[in-house]
């Protein structure tokens, strides 16, 4: 007969390891609803604790494991920063995983089953394309998540978010209330910020102000490549030219200004253009980039903070917490 584990325990309960740890220790962190589920599991399975499983709330082998595209890379490598800093003041260890790693089938689920059977405590997703169906996938397992860049507030789901609504609606609304109205907004592939309600904030702000916001038009998709995306803006701005060109990204920002200015088109005094997440990139262009900085780094602290409450079954005030951003003004606008 095969002998019961501590992860048999945990999955049975419906808690992480660490929780199971917790209760074999005698921990007062964990609520009583959920200490008398676990030791009524422990009863049931005949669990008999070794000293592996009872180190495991005090060890430095808890494991948070953090999910993401390849392509997401440049966006994220800051606050992977923020996370492992985080992880190694709270004794966490960090695991990394793209899903980029398995090419065939759903790459999203096959990294996923990965993570589940590393028996890692919680996982940390980024916003992407693959979100909605990641977060279900973490809801099957029951596995604690925290997801970075789309606001989502569940049982055992938390996030850390921009309100990019918020943020593109005020941009919109200044420049709208300077009279210029030829706004177009660039949406790259990826971002760690919820694009789609960036176009949202800039539509509502349109719709204030009493004009009408054609998505066709006034939304450019790119790839997020600056080769691809800059001789794309090199033909576009032979026939084009508008008051604002918004970004989703600093280095789309960069293409649509060097593409500009290579068809003779001034900046600012002619197009003023506004980039996102205030990367190096915004410090290279010539000129030197507006740009909306995102606090990645924070958002990557903040990720694991929030996480290793959930394991620890603290008290949380928010489940879902909005970072905030800022204008960081340079000289491609006025």
């Amino acid at each position: 007969m095969k002998k019961t584990t501590i992860y048999d325990v945990a999955e049975e309960a419906g808690v992480s390891l660490a929780t199971v740890s917790r209760v074999i220790n005698g921990s007062n962190v964990v609520k009583p609803a959920t200490r008398e589920k676990v030791l009524e599991v422990i009863r049931r399975l005949d669990f008999k604790p070794n000293q592996i499983a009872r180190g495991l709330a005090t060890s430095k082998t808890t494991t948070i494991a953090i999910v993401f595209p390849q392509a997401l890379f440049g966006h994220v490598k800051d606050m992977i920063g923020g996370i492992g800093d985080t992880g190694r003041t709270l004794d966490y260890n960090i695991t990394i995983y793209t899903t980029e790693d398995i090419g065939d089938g759903d790459p999203v689920a096959a990294v996923l089953e990965k993570v589940i059977k590393s028996r890692a405590d919680g996982v940390v997703l980024f916003n992407s394309d693959q979100i909605d169906h990641e977060i279900e996938i973490m809801k099957k397992y029951n596995l604690p998540t925290v997801v970075v860049g789309y606001k989502v507030a569940e049982d055992k789901i938390g996030s850390i978010y921009v309100d990019a609504s918020h943020v593109s609606y005020d941009l919109a609304k200044k420049y709208l209330a300077e009279g210029k109205d030829d706004i177009v907004f660039v949406r790259p592939q990826q971002n760690l910020v919820r694009l789609d309600d960036f176009v949202d904030g800039i539509k509502k702000a349109f719709e204030d102000a009493g004009k009408s916001f054609d998505e066709d038009k006034q939304v450019i998709n790119t790839s997020t490549h600056y080769e691809e995306s800059y001789p794309f803006f090199i033909d576009y701005f032979k026939t084009h030219k508008h008051d604002v060109v918004l970004t989703g990204y600093d280095k789309e920002a960069v293409a649509v200004v060097n593409a500009a200015q290579d068809n003779g088109i001034s900046i600012p005094d002619d197009m003023q253009v506004v980039g996102m997440m205030n990367t190096s990139y915004s410090i290279m262009s010539r000129p030197s980039l507006t740009t909306i900085h995102v606090p990645v780094y924070e958002m990557g602290a903040m990720a694991i903070r929030l996480m290793t409450k959930m394991l620890n079954e603290e008290e949380i005030d928010q489940k879902a917490v909005p970072v905030v951003t800022q204008m960081i003004t340079r000289n491609t606008t006025k």
